[in-house]
């Protein structure tokens, strides 16, 4: 069975349930509800906003057992499986859409297919200068400080670089909260503490997306000659931004499901 839902909104209800006929029997109703109470279902579907763009990166989790999620890969598309039957609260959230929450029930060995239409959410916020430790007045790029002011995300910023004194870029990395530098392959990279598996079943074993100034970078930390991004010199950045995974980032910038780092020189 594949029972179409379209989202839109804040709060949206819509049950999907095979309504019993009024000749079946109260006998037959109950042993439907056995049935629906032990059974595992699937929901599968897709994510748009209004203007008709895919959306990834958007989490999709189950309110009543916040362990049964997922986010949203390539086309939109998310897929839930082995979803206890019976009837759930499924809500689709990330930055820069409205969060939307959905009523279903879902069927033993039926897949529930819900195509959810989100609201765009824009957050705009003042800017900021922020001041270094040393008086100097720090002039975040544009859109850092606005992120910023938002709480979500890891941001540092010059100041905060140097207090930690690091020899390399990857040394910056050492010192943030839900990342960490490790090997791959003999060559260090940095990984997400949230990007070890993904919707699409990558492992995320080749670090975080690197985009630096715009251009995106291998997230190997080697040499200039090979275009890592510890050849960056921690004394020319101005900032850093940090999204652990695709559903923190801001719909403003380009996302990864294994996370994403973006960083500004001055």
């Amino acid at each position: 069975m594949r029972i179409h839902v379209v989202l839109a909104g804040v709060i949206v209800g819509a049950v999907a349930a095979v309504l019993p006929r009024t000749d079946v029997s109260a006998q037959e109703n109950a042993l439907h509800g056995a049935r629906v109470a032990s059974g595992y279902g699937a929901i599968d579907g897709s994510v748009r906003d209004t203007s008709g763009a895919w959306l990834l990166g958007v989490e999709v989790v189950a309110i009543d057992n916040s362990l049964i999620r997922t986010r949203s890969g390539a086309g939109g598309a998310f897929r839930i499986d082995s979803l206890p039957a019976g009837p759930h609260l499924i809500r689709f959230r990330r930055i820069g859409i409205m969060p939307t929450t959905v009523s279903v029930v879902v069927e033993p060995n039926v897949t529930l297919s819900v195509d959810a239409v989100v609201e765009p959410f824009p957050i705009t916020l003042s800017r900021v200068t922020v001041q270094a430790v040393s008086g100097e007045l720090v002039h975040l790029p544009p859109g850092v400080a606005d992120r910023m002011r938002t709480g979500i995300g890891t941001y540092l910023t010059a100041a905060q670089i140097e207090s930690f004194h690091p020899r390399t870029t990857s040394d910056i990395f050492r010192h943030v909260t839900g990342v960490s530098v490790e090997d791959y392959g003999h060559t260090p990279v940095v990984r997400s503490g949230r990007g070890v598996q993904t919707i699409n079943g990558n492992a995320c074993t080749t670090g975080m997306t690197v985009v630096v100034d715009g251009a995106v970078m291998s997230n190997i930390l080697t040499s200039a000659a090979a275009g890592g991004f510890d050849s960056v010199s921690p004394r020319d950045i101005a900032a850093i931004e940090i999204y652990k995974d695709g559903a923190e980032t801001p719909a403003s910038l380009t996302d990864s499901e294994c996370g994403v780092i973006y960083i500004w020189t001055r």
